[in-house]
């Protein structure tokens, strides 16, 4: 099996490393464009006069008339248009926002003196040249996958399975080596998956919702073992259309978790019954009933109701934050003794609670680097 490993391309981790002089530089030489649903960025035959950066919301690429390959869906961060700004050639493939988009542009006039004043910019962009090669002949050769989340993100994987049309399953396991998902696929559709007790869509949710980096992933034609699936929920959608609603229910759940204390805390009850008032989430009522249920008795932390409930964790987080608004629910402090038994010693925190601050968390939804001037 043959490793294939792919350059990381976060944007916004390498502008937090740049000193402030290459950072207002960054923010001279660039500018913030928006796009609403279904707009244009550009088409084939267009001029190639700038590359573009995503800053937030989803953009598809598709290949023109005589150009090989599918189309592939972008996200915060990825780049895209290098070539045709590098090369001045006209677009040969459309981008086309699939939700509201931001991006950074950054106009080939410029490139000069982003040399000159943002010599780390050009190797940015190199890596992430690099990554797209590496991921064509990968496609290309039919290698079979595996390595590091460190290396690889969830969309590249999950995009190289759908766009070569394997078959076969993602296997992805923890530190311990332990299998934490799999999820099997029928010439590049995802038809089965599980993650830890989640099962279908759920699963294929909380996957992209919290991954980890320190995971590593697999895959292989074997079959997951001991799943019958005339017994087990089945995926029936469309592939990209997954893609695009786990992207943005992991943006949507990013948002969301910043509203809500650390995980120790706990949420205990304050009305005697169950009342749902917001007909506008009136299709997470049922959640929130289940919810109610389980912490009738006793406080309950955010990560044991997602090792009870039957949903991802978003969707748990919005009906809390929900509850909490209306005053079903309310935060009190987790006691030496609560925590011990919430979390004995030795007992496995599962991938639902919050992980530990990173290097590359917490970054704006945009760069607005003209307040760096």
């Amino acid at each position: 099996m043959l490793p294939v490993k792919i350059l990381q391309n976060d944007f916004f981790a390498f502008c937090t490393s740049l000193p402030v002089t290459e950072l207002r530089a960054i923010g001279a030489l660039s500018s913030v464009k928006h796009y609403g649903e279904h707009d244009l960025v550009y088409s084939p035959g267009d001029e190639s006069s700038d590359l573009f950066i995503m800053n937030r919301g989803l953009v598809e690429i598709t290949p023109g008339p005589d150009q090989p390959g599918g189309s592939i869906v972008l996200c915060r961060g990825d780049v895209f248009g290098e070539t045709g700004a590098f090369t001045r050639a006209e677009r040969d493939h459309t981008a086309r926002a699939c939700s509201i988009v931001s991006v950074q542009c950054f106009a080939s006039k410029n490139f000069a003196e982003l040399v000159l004043r943002v010599p780390s910019f050009v190797l940015f962009l190199c890596e992430n040249i690099a990554r797209r090669l590496t991921q064509a002949r990968t496609i290309e050769a039919g290698c079979e996958l595996s390595g590091s989340l460190v290396n690889f993100d969830l969309i590249t994987i999950y995009q190289t399975i759908v766009r070569s049309m394997r078959t076969g399953t993602l296997f992805i396991n923890d530190e311990r080596g332990e299998i934490v998902s799999e999820f099997h696929f029928e010439s590049g559709r995802p038809c089965w998956g599980r993650f830890r007790h989640l099962l279908g869509e759920e699963a294929f949710w909380q996957l992209f919702i919290q991954p980890r980096k320190s995971w590593t992933f697999t895959f292989s034609r074997e079959l997951p073992a001991h799943v019958d699936f005339k017994e087990h929920k089945t995926i029936t959608r469309d592939a990209e259309e997954m893609l695009i609603q786990a992207i943005q229910m992991r943006d949507e759940f990013d948002s969301v978790q910043k509203e809500l204390p650390d995980d120790t805390a706990l949420l205990k009850r304050q009305q005697l019954n169950f009342a749902w008032s917001n007909s506008d989430l009136e299709e997470l009522r049922p959640i929130g009933e289940e919810i109610w249920q389980v912490a009738y008795s006793q406080p309950i932390s955010l990560a044991d109701l997602c090792a009870h409930c039957t949903v991802c964790a978003l969707r748990i987080y919005l009906v809390v934050a929900e509850m909490l608004r209306s005053g079903l629910f309310a935060w009190v402090a987790a006691t030496p003794t609560e925590t011990r038994e919430t979390n004995p010693p030795g007992a496995k925190i599962t991938a639902l609670q919050k992980p530990a601050p990173s290097p590359d968390t917490d970054l704006p939804d945009e760069i607005d680097l003209s307040c760096s001037a």
